[in-house]
C-alpha cells in the first residue's frame, strides 16, 4: 500500500471509491473539486490547484494497492490561508466507509506525513471534527499535540498540531 496520485487509469477505482461514500454525510477526501467536472478535467484541476500561480497550493494523493484499489485518499496543502488554518490544516484525509478499521488510517496519515517530511515541513496542523474519534486517536498515535478547539456551523473542529 502506497500514497499516489491520481491517473487517468484509476477513472473506475476512483469512481468504486466516491460510491462507497455514498451514504455518509462527511466530505468525501480528493472529490470535493470534482462536482460536474468529467474525470479527465477533474485531474487537470487537481495538476492546475499545485500550479505555481496558487496562492495556496495543495497536492491529491491515493492510498491504493498493487492492484489499483484506492482505499483512501489525502490532501495535502502547501500554505494555509486563514480558513485553512482554523479548520483544515496541511493535512486531510479519509479512509473509504467500508476499509475502516483495518489500519489504513494509521497508514495513510504515516505516508502523509512522510511526504511532509520530504517537503520541508517542520510541524504539520492536522484537524478533525469533534464526533470522529476514531480518526482524533490516529492523529494522538502519530504525536498530535491539540493546540485547541474551533467552532464551525456544525461543530466543534479540534486541532492538533505534529512536530515532524
Amino acid at each position: 500500500m502506497y500514497l499516489r496520485k491520481l491517473t487517468h487509469s484509476d477513472q473506475t477505482a476512483f469512481f468504486d471509491y466516491l460510491i462507497d461514500w455514498k451514504d455518509e454525510s462527511e466530505i468525501i477526501p480528493a472529490s470535493t473539486k470534482m462536482e460536474g467536472l468529467s474525470f479527465s478535467t477533474y485531474l487537470e484541476k487537481l495538476e492546475d490547484l499545485l500550479g505555481l500561480d496558487q496562492a495556496f497550493p495543495e497536492e491529491t494523493y491515493v492510498l491504493t494497492d498493487e492492484v489499483g484499489q484506492i482505499y483512501g485518499a489525502l490532501n495535502l496543502r502547501m500554505k494555509l490561508d486563514d480558513d485553512h488554518m482554523l479548520y483544515e490544516g496541511h493535512i486531510g484525509y479519509g479512509i473509504a466507509p467500508s476499509q475502516r478499521g483495518k489500519g489504513y488510517g494509521n497508514l495513510i496519515l504515516d505516508s502523509g506525513l512522510a511526504l511532509c517530511r520530504e517537503k520541508g515541513f517542520k510541524t504539520v496542523l492536522i484537524t478533525v471534527n469533534e464526533e470522529n474519534q476514531r480518526s482524533e486517536q490516529i492523529i494522538k498515535k502519530h504525536g498530535g499535540i491539540l493546540e485547541n478547539k474551533v467552532y464551525k456551523t456544525d461543530g466543534f473542529i479540534h486541532r492538533y498540531w505534529i512536530e515532524l
